[in-house]
């Protein structure tokens, strides 16, 4: 099975997120907090210095569309959850 999409075909964002050993230990309690939002975005940034050197500039294009596409998705969800 290929390791994003479910065997409906959408982008497994459940299945991604609850694999991550970084969600399991900044959830092991419950809470977010923004030091733990901090934590994360560091996290990010440090993945993104280290493929940086990597890729192409246009493969870090595609990265970027990427992350934004996915941000994009995520955010929308999250907003549909509060409107109910």
């Amino acid at each position: 099975m290929n390791k994003f999409f479910d065997e409906t075909g959408s982008l497994d964002t459940d299945g991604l997120i609850m694999e991550r050993p970084s969600f399991q230990h900044l959830m092991a309690d419950g809470v977010v907090t923004d030091e733990k939002i901090e934590e994360q975005g560091q996290r990010v940034k440090e993945l993104v210095d280290q493929m940086e050197p990597q890729f192409t500039p246009e493969q870090m294009d595609q990265i970027h569309d990427l992350v934004a596409e996915v941000s994009v998705l995520l955010t929308l969800a999250a907003i549909s959850d509060r409107q109910g």
